[in-house]
């Protein structure tokens, strides 16, 4: 009697664990497609999140997401409203009507890449769009600075030169009337790892750039208010 009773108590956690599973339902409600770019929305209904997935059409690629409440309960409505594309580095701005959301995706178009990106909420004080504000080339490192005036952000997209290499993208809020450009302000260098501090004057921010001189690297962002 007392092994049953044992046993019965060693289940009880496992029949209470059990009691708590719930499915839930994923769907595609959207796709779009801009050149070599394919964005899937996809919402989970067993709740109010949707989901954002970008990859490049080419070989070696791999996924990010992105996911962000939904206004009307599922799906986004999106459309591109900024392009531009300088030396390897492609940038898109796409919009979230529905939800109203910006994203800053970018990538570079070769083998082996993967897209960055970063959302925000999409509080235009104008119609303006994207435009590229500023550019830095430090050793094998390209950064460009690119300002969403209309919402007051800017966005640091940073890659490496080098095959296979994936971009890495940052947004915070910018000023106004902020002055200055990008300054390289430390530069680090540790067997094989790269860190760069790049300083965004007229944002006041600071940008801690790392990534290792291979092929196949990727630049990884972390940014903050000075």
């Amino acid at each position: 009697m007392k092994n049953v009773i044992a046993l019965l108590a060693l289940c009880l956690p496992f029949i209470s664990l059990a009691g708590e599973y719930k499915t839930t339902l994923l769907v595609q409600t959207g796709v779009m497609s801009e050149h070599d770019l394919i964005v899937r929305n996809i919402t989970d209904l067993g709740s109010n999140k949707t989901c954002l997935a970008f990859y490049v059409k080419t070989s070696g690629t791999s996924p990010v997401i992105h996911c962000y409440p939904a206004a009307a309960g599922y799906g986004a409505g999106l459309v591109q409203v900024g392009h531009i594309k300088a030396d390897r580095i492609v940038i898109r701005k796409l919009e979230d009507t529905k939800n109203n959301m910006s994203c800053l995706v970018a990538y570079v178009g070769t083998p082996g890449t993967s897209p960055a990106v970063d959302c925000y909420a999409n509080n235009q004080h104008s119609k303006d769009h994207m435009v590229e504000a500023g550019h830095l080339r430090e050793g094998d490192l390209d950064l460009r600075r690119i300002l969403d005036q209309g919402n007051l952000k800017t966005c640091l997209v940073a890659y490496v030169d080098t095959e296979g290499t994936s971009p890495s993208v940052n947004c915070y809020d910018s000023k106004a009337d902020g002055r200055g450009g990008l300054h390289q302000a430390s530069y680090l260098k540790e067997g094989d790892l790269v860190v760069r501090k790049i300083l965004d004057m007229a944002s006041g921010y600071a940008c801690l750039v790392t990534y290792v001189s291979t092929v196949g690297t990727s630049s990884h962002l972390y940014c903050y208010q000075q």
